[in-house]
């Protein structure tokens, strides 16, 4: 098993939204990500998101009953949806987070814009 490390990983993204395996525990896959604008409204009806922010900020809206939550996120900052929620992710300037779930993806149908 490799270390990772989380700044030089982070570096390394090229893409938006696009997310890069850091290592697999207890059936969980941790990635970073880098995002800029906002994801596509999308929901995950088989498992909890995680977002850790590692730099910038960003806001995550959910759909709940007939209205939209936002929750702001800083760095420092960890926050769950939970599954089965609508939500996206939006940053007005880049964020690097950390991404934490079973099988998240970067697709159409996990969110990524195209």
């Amino acid at each position: 098993m490799d270390k990772a490390n989380i700044p030089a990983r982070l570096a390394a993204l090229t893409e938006h939204w696009s997310q890069q395996t850091l290592a697999i525990a207890n059936g969980n896959q941790f990635k970073v990500a880098k995002g800029l604008g906002a994801t596509n409204w999308h929901q995950h009806d088989d498992q909890d998101e995680l977002f850790i922010i590692f730099e910038g900020v960003m806001r995550i809206e959910m759909r709940e009953d007939d209205a939209v939550r936002e929750v702001r996120l800083e760095p420092g900052d960890i926050f769950t949806v939970p599954r089965g929620t609508q939500h996206r992710p939006i940053a007005d300037e880049e964020v690097k987070f950390i991404v934490v779930g079973t099988t998240i993806t970067s697709t159409k149908a996990g969110g990524k814009p195209n």
